[in-house]
């Protein structure tokens, strides 16, 4: 059995895997980052019903990764490289044999991955859960996505956003009328903070969906996005991403287990690495 970890700033995510199986998933909060492996890992097999000495090997990926050692519980640590651990984790949920993996977490990185064993970072934005998260503390002075979300799902967008229909009467191009020409750009002084967050997610779900689009079309991948992290799951943002992507004619899917994709692929790239080849 291997177990995937993703060390992520915030939650702990862990996989375990046997053979190609994923037979158990759970998430922590990350403290220490050591203390987080450990923790997730005994949680991992609590649930599974499985003993430590069943795990061979820790495949460990994220911004906490580096801060392990050589061993967590006498079980060996292989460190794997975030953007193969995106890449690979990627097309294994999608079941796709290439794809543009975006990952949408603090920020949004963007990665090209082949099954083939060809995986490339093309790029990203700095837009992602961690701008929805300072924004709002900033002009609205609360933290609680959840909350954020559900103030959001009921603002009206036309206090706080500047549509192409306001500026040129009409649609422009490939962008209908009720588009956004300015995100903030119409804000109006009776605006509260139900519209302020919706503007906040609206922002982030239309530059992200922008940027998707942008690379999926760069590189021949229109059919093939996937997007995963903790960021898809928020509905506001993954329907924005999409609406911004079928103006560019570009389609993208949120697999099962989307939080997980670090976690399942760091455990498969080692799964791949060590199983014999017939």
């Amino acid at each position: 059995m291997i177990v995937g970890v993703d060390v992520g700033g915030s939650f702990t995510k862990a996989v375990a895997l046997e053979g190609s199986s994923i037979i158990g998933l759970c998430t922590v909060l990350t403290t220490e980052p050591v203390a987080a492996v450990s923790g997730a890992l005994g949680k991992l097999l609590s649930q599974i019903g499985k003993p430590l000495r069943d795990v061979e090997f820790l495949a460990v990926s994220g911004a906490g990764a580096r801060f392990l050692g050589d061993c967590v519980l006498d079980i060996p640590v292989v460190a794997v490289d975030e953007i193969e651990a995106i890449g690979i984790g990627g097309l294994t949920l999608s079941g796709k044999d290439r794809a543009l993996v975006a990952s949408l977490g603090t920020g949004t990185a963007l990665v090209v991955a082949h099954r083939n064993g060809s995986i490339q970072h093309v790029g990203g934005t700095g837009v992602g859960g961690g701008t929805i998260r300072g924004l709002a503390q900033l002009i609205l002075r609360r933290q609680s996505f959840e909350v954020l979300e559900e103030l959001a799902s009921k603002g009206n967008l036309r206090k706080v956003d500047l549509t192409v229909g306001d500026i040129a009467g009409r649609p422009v191009g490939i962008i209908p009328a009720e588009a956004t020409a300015s995100n903030f750009g119409n804000l109006s002084e009776d605006a509260d903070e139900k519209d302020l967050a919706a503007g906040i997610f609206n922002l982030v779900g239309e530059v992200i969906g922008v940027v998707v689009s942008l690379a999926a079309k760069a590189y021949g991948l229109e059919r093939d996005v996937v997007l995963v992290g903790r960021l898809a799951g928020s509905r506001l943002v993954s329907e924005r991403i999409n609406e911004v992507c079928k103006l560019f004619k570009v389609s993208a899917i949120i697999p099962e287990n989307y939080d997980y994709c670090v976690a399942i692929g760091a455990a498969e790239y080692i799964r791949c690495k060590t199983t014999p080849k017939t």
